[in-house]
């Protein structure tokens, strides 16, 4: 039995899957370092459509909640607070609860991160924007939409979208939603 010769026919097999996985890093480490700051924020961050489909995938195998709104939309700001106590009551059952802001960039700053420090410190939000206008930021995900806010959009385990819901939502309603998914298990 002569050991040398499969094993230097497996060592020939593996030098090209080997300079492969030596190619493959630095392209998938670009591609992490393009949104890691963005997989949890410490403040609000400008993000493509694109970006943030990456922050959807970090998070699969969890519900996810996402919920677009504005500084100068009424039905949003009632939202926020419910939104961030889903966010508390839930998280540890697998809940991520994501608001996309849908104002002006210019307001980032002066406007936008003050704003949504008070109503709702424990969510992570990002502002749709950094090359897409925010409306096809939300087509991105949901082609169908009409240009409501607020929009919240539900996400099972496995990253599917399962429900648009236009318009005010109150927090009984995003409760029953989300208690739905998360007792649906599935997906991932």
């Amino acid at each position: 039995m002569n050991i040398k010769r499969p094993a230097s026919a497996i060592l020939r097999a593996l030098i090209p899957i080997a300079a492969a996985i030596a190619v493959l890093p630095p392209v998938l480490a670009d591609d992490t370092a393009a949104v890691d700051h963005l997989l949890e924020p410490d403040t609000i961050h400008p993000a493509t459509a694109d970006q943030f489909r990456a922050v959807l995938e970090h998070h699969r195998g969890k519900v996810v909640v996402v919920n677009y709104w504005a500084t100068w939309c009424i039905p949003c700001l009632q939202e926020l607070p419910e939104l961030d106590l889903l966010q508390e009551r839930y998280a540890d059952r697998g809940l991520v609860v994501l608001a996309v802001s849908m104002d002006d960039p210019e307001k980032l700053e002066d406007r936008v991160r003050p704003f949504f420090a008070k109503r709702a410190p424990g969510l992570v939000s990002y502002l749709a924007t950094a090359g897409d206008n925010s409306i096809d930021f939300v087509m991105a995900f949901d082609p169908e939409w009409p240009g409501a806010l607020p929009t919240t959009m539900f996400f099972d385990r496995g990253g599917e979208l399962t429900n648009v819901h236009l318009g005010r939502m109150l927090y009984a309603e995003f409760e029953e939603a989300v208690l739905e998914l998360l007792e649906a298990g599935g997906g991932s």
